[in-house]
């Protein structure tokens, strides 16, 4: 059902290493000379009825950085048990063979036309036919990005068992935590081209999700050994940190039970690019040092099916690394890679190891590649050391005191490596990581879009208001801020603030109402721009510490009443995003946008 369509002004294939999820997105966005997503589905159903009736279906999508896959269940089943969500097992790869994985790779390909052609196993499957009759050139492949929603949806729509009207859908996007208005307004607004109309749309953050599946778990689970060791967090008062550890990002969030069992936000949701990918570039690294620059150059540049057999083989030994020195790691060496060797190397493979000081922990033998765990823990340490830190920082916070427990969620979660250091740095709280930590994300999702408000209470991750105008006040007001209005003189770019940051707000809630006047006799609309500020009482819009976000019109196209004309605004807050309502009173029309609320 989607179909997609994007011409670049480069060739993202002939890249030996490649960014992290979000450099990406940035990259695509700046380079890119044309996007089209399209969706087929009619989707016709305002909020108001959304929540007046609970849909019959949720529908989340978790676009990872380097797997993606999606979960659903219906309303039904959720009222009977919420753990009652249903996800894919089973990928094709586009060459009559099936892939048994929960998650498919976040590939996208597209043809020398410029077509899209195949997502996940099936697009990596097909390039690697193609690079290996090398017939590769003007193919596409994009891989390990988090701004596709190509064929999750398709590949939903033909798992369900029962057809189901397009207008009682909700779907549910995750995004991670750290990422920006920009990026979040990004995957809304290439929603909505692709036709998923916004009131049927709910933005959710991975840590968050991850935190709400964890609480459900508990409520349903407690004879699961996996599990048994945080059946305390979900009881009122509990505290915890979730740390949600996925392919690009590791995101977290530090929660709180109350006593309805809905969760409270104690620290805004933060964290960074130390996902598994940063493992990965190390694990180029070695290779560089192992066969030089030029040799890993030339492979990437020409044997492209190889390169991308030999990461798919690092990517399963990463999830053995752990603790134990004496592990050791094979990986199959492509008789290419030898080959590009022997053409751009004077001295032999063992001669150039020894040179780079390996000798001892890389080995050869016939066409294996052995590498030492010592090396390979070596990888991974300083990703994890981030990780850490980052957790260190967060429990020496005072609004953080009471953690009781760490959740580790996400699939690099799953490394035993990663569990060990966890559990060895932190000995005073409880290092768990929950069945299923790698669908804990997309399965929160759906539990989410069920029940929107199981984050009781968030905290602002701004100061948001509107800019506006005054009279002018010698002495308070900046002289330069003067403007003369129909004989008045009136101070512009004030910020009006409606919510602060840190402010604790509850899901749903409504701030007080504000009434703001057009400027002018016969002004015919009136233009509100929405502010944010990192500071608690910004004076002006223009200050350092503001950014606007964004503005919508608002039309009184009746004169009658002049400047004394009203417009009430609310913001609605407390949920993923902010939303602004504005009442124009002489007509009684409502005007109303959306813009990002919880990005730190």
């Amino acid at each position: 059902m989607f179909n997609a369509l994007l011409h670049y002004r480069f060739v993202a294939n002939y890249k030996l290493k490649l960014k992290l999820g979000l450099e990406i997105n940035l990259k695509f966005r700046f380079e890119q000379s044309s996007l089209l997503i399209s969706h087929s589905l009619d989707l016709a159903v305002n909020w108001v009825t959304m929540a007046q009736s609970k849909p019959l279906l949720v529908v989340a999508i978790d676009i990872g950085t380097t797997y993606s896959g999606y979960a659903f269940s219906f309303q039904h089943e959720f009222l009977a048990d919420k753990l009652k969500i249903t996800t894919n097992k089973v990928w094709s790869d586009g060459d009559n063979h099936l892939q048994t994985s929960y998650k498919t790779p976040t590939s996208v390909l597209f043809d020398p036309d410029g077509h899209f052609h195949s997502f996940g196993y099936e697009a990596e499957t097909k390039y690697s036919q193609v690079a290996k009759n090398k017939e590769e050139k003007n193919w596409l492949l994009f891989r390990r990005f988090k701004m596709s929603l190509y064929k999750s949806e398709e590949h939903f729509s033909g798992s369900l068992q029962q057809q189901v009207p397009d207008s009682e859908i909700q779907y549910v996007l995750t995004v991670p935590a750290i990422w920006d208005e920009d990026a979040k307004q990004f995957m809304r607004k290439a929603a909505l081209q692709s036709g998923i109309l916004g009131d049927q749309l709910a933005i959710a953050l991975e840590p968050e999700a991850a935190s709400i599946f964890c609480q459900s778990l508990l409520a349903n689970s407690r004879s699961h050994d996996e599990f048994c060791d945080a059946d305390d967090i979900s009881r009122n008062g509990s505290r915890y940190i979730v740390v949600d550890a996925g392919g690009g990002t590791v995101d977290m969030t530090v929660h709180e039970v109350m006593f309805n069992g809905e969760l409270k936000e104690l620290h805004k949701a933060s964290g960074g690019g130390w996902g598994g990918t940063q493992v990965d570039d190390q694990f180029t690294d070695l290779l560089v040092k192992t066969f030089t620059v030029k040799v890993m150059k030339e492979f990437g540049k020409h044997h492209k099916s190889d390169w991308l057999e030999l990461e798919k083989e690092f990517e399963i030994n990463k999830r053995r690394i752990s603790s134990n020195d004496e592990q050791k790691f094979t990986f199959r060496l492509p008789a290419s890679l030898r080959e590009v060797f022997s053409f751009q190397s004077k001295c032999s493979l063992e001669d150039q190891v020894a040179e780079s000081g390996l000798s001892k922990d890389v080995r050869f033998t016939g066409d294996k590649m052995r590498i030492s765990g010592k090396v390979m823990q070596s990888l991974m340490k300083s990703t994890i050391q981030n990780i850490i830190t980052h957790v260190e920082t967060l429990m020496a916070d005072p609004k953080c005191r009471g953690i009781s427990h760490i959740l580790l969620v996400g699939g690099f979660s799953e490394s035993p490596l990663l569990q060990d250091e966890f559990r060895k740095n932190f000995r005073s709280v409880n290092v768990v990581t929950p069945l299923d930590a790698v669908l804990s994300v997309v399965k929160g999702a759906v539990i989410f879009g069920h029940q929107p408000g199981a984050i009781g209470i968030r905290l602002a991750a701004f100061t948001y208001g509107i800019r506006s105008l005054s009279t002018l006040v010698d002495g308070e007001h900046d002289p330069d801020k003067l403007i003369m209005i129909e004989g008045e003189r009136k101070c512009e770019d004030i910020f009006n603030r409606f919510v602060s940051v840190d402010e604790e707000v509850p899901h749903g809630m409504e701030t007080r109402q504000r009434i703001f006047y057009p400027a002018y006799s016969g002004q015919t609309a009136l233009e509100l721009a929405v502010y944010k500020s990192t500071v608690t009482k910004p004076k002006y819009t223009t200050d350092p510490s503001c950014l606007k976000l964004g503005s919508f019109r608002v039309d009184m196209p009746d004169l009658t009443g002049e400047k004394k004309r009203k417009v009430g605004v609310k913001f609605i807050v407390g949920g993923t995003e902010l939303k602004v309502k504005a009442h124009e009173k002489t007509t009684g029309k409502i005007f109303d946008a959306i813009f990002n609320f919880v990005t730190k």
